[in-house]
């Protein structure tokens, strides 16, 4: 699977449970296949960002009712590959931690 597949699953598991704005989306193909999508979701900017060289997934999350151009965001999770399971992904973005 490919960034810009992992961002189509992605965003077809957030729309069946929560409202997403995308605020950026970034797939670089030919650098090994980099890429980054970050979304408004419940007032927080959620950054995920694939490293394809040591093959990590780094979800970054940012504090409540910021702008994105001025977020701090602060590691969340790592997984390995390109996968977050949906039981994972459900249960953080519901909570009040992510």
């Amino acid at each position: 699977m490919n960034f810009e597949k992992f961002r189509e699953n992605l965003e077809n598991q957030l729309k069946s449970f929560v409202g997403i704005e995308l605020q950026e989306y970034v797939f670089a193909p030919y650098s090994m296949g980099y890429g980054f999508v970050a979304y408004r979701i419940k007032g927080r900017i959620h950054k995920f960002e694939f490293d394809p060289r040591d093959n990590i997934l780094y979800w970054y999350v940012g504090q409540a009712h910021q702008k994105y151009s001025t977020a701090e965001l602060k590691e969340f999770r790592r997984y390995n590959g390109l996968a977050i399971p949906s039981e994972d992904l459900m249960i953080e973005i519901n909570s009040n931690r992510a």
